[in-house]
């Protein structure tokens, strides 16, 4: 890592002063650690590899790493959180790898550099072990690149010839395939669930896994929900993607585990789902919940995750011939083709089945 840290203060110019300032110590401290004088604590290991991981906005209006810190901190007043970090994910490799690439204006990158900076994040982003991207892993970072692209073109000043280097890339779309639980492994989740010994656990569980096998929502809509969103008729209002509110219906099932759960909390809050604490459930408290049920019965060979339950949600108004378009607004899909290909792989499915029925 000290390497790595060397060779990114050279390549941008960096002073000693100003990379002990990056990292929050003093000068002495950091001229010993890169002298091999004194290990890096813990906690400077830690700031090392978050300087080495955010892009660095200096250079000029068109530097990639400053049109990049623009174009993130004019998203901040109108997406959530969640969007953010997404962008982050998928732009912030791209701004670095331009930076170790020498590259200082954005407006020069040509197709050709689009598609090294793909091949090579393809390998996986991880120094230590890298593990290679899915096609439809990948297939998000051209999509966040294009859009990216088009903000170039849209506010920094570009030749009349000038085009999106994205444009024309091909990023072969992940294969469709149906990720519905089985009802096998339903079953199996709601008996572990009715098996906890803790009341408060047993009753908060069940009513989650209602609501979003029934619901169709996000997770971070889950964990979002707030009591007052709760209709009496079954129905709840959710923030989604981009901030876009759509209602979901609960169905009586949800809607009854609900009211069942709502008396056994501890709290106040105005946040629906709570730990038995009284604090607001967080989503790695959620993620917890399904990796405990994944490793209780070896009926979850793949594991259990909150998304699954969206899958299967979309997968069944499918199913039941509930149109293309209603699913769409339903799941708060803002692209149809993310829908349709829900869509593709049920009927994939579905052709299969009756071919060996034959």
């Amino acid at each position: 890592m000290l390497e790595r840290l060397e060779q990114r203060q050279h390549r941008i110019g960096l002073s000693g002063r100003a990379l002990a300032k990056e990292l929050e110590i003093s000068q002495t401290l950091l001229s010993l650690v890169l002298g091999r004088k004194r290990p890096p604590s813990k906690r400077l290991r830690s700031a090392m590899r978050k300087w080495l991981a955010v892009p660095i906005q200096i250079g000029s209006d068109v530097a990639p790493g400053t049109v990049y810190g623009r174009f993130m901190a004019e998203r901040q007043s109108h997406m959530s959180p969640g969007t953010l970090v997404f962008y982050r994910e998928k732009l912030a490799p791209f701004a670095l790898w331009c930076e170790s690439n020498g590259i200082d204006d954005v407006r020069s990158i040509r197709r050709d550099q689009i598609g090294s900076f793909l091949s090579s994040i393809r390998q996986g982003r991880r120094v230590d072990a890298p593990k290679p991207l899915s096609n439809g892993a990948l297939k998000l970072h051209h999509q966040t690149l294009k859009t990216f692209f088009n903000y170039v073109g849209e506010t920094c000043s570009v030749d009349l010839e000038w085009i999106n280097p994205v444009k024309g890339i091909k990023v072969k779309q992940s294969d469709a395939q149906t990720l519905e639980y089985s009802q096998a492994e339903i079953a199996k989740m709601f008996e572990l669930t009715d098996g906890l010994v803790d009341r408060f656990h047993r009753i908060r569980n069940r009513a989650m896994l209602t609501v979003l096998l029934n619901s169709g929502m996000r997770a971070s809509e889950l964990l979002g929900m707030k009591v007052r969103d709760v209709q009496a008729e079954g129905l709840v209002k959710v923030t989604g993607k981009g901030s876009k509110d759509r209602v979901v219906a609960l169905g009586k099932s949800g809607l009854e585990a609900i009211q069942e759960y709502i008396p056994s909390r501890t709290s106040n809050s105005p946040y629906l789902w709570l730990t038995e604490l009284g604090t607001r459930l967080s989503y790695s408290g959620l993620k917890g919940i399904m990796e405990r049920l994944g490793k209780a019965d070896p009926v979850f060979s793949e594991g259990v995750f909150a998304h699954r339950f969206r899958h299967t949600a979309i997968t069944r108004l499918l199913r039941n011939r509930v149109p293309l378009r209603s699913v769409q607004r339903y799941a708060g899909h803002s692209n149809p083709q993310t829908t349709l290909r829900y869509a593709q792989a049920l009927d994939a499915e579905e052709a299969i089945e009756m071919v060996n029925g034959w």
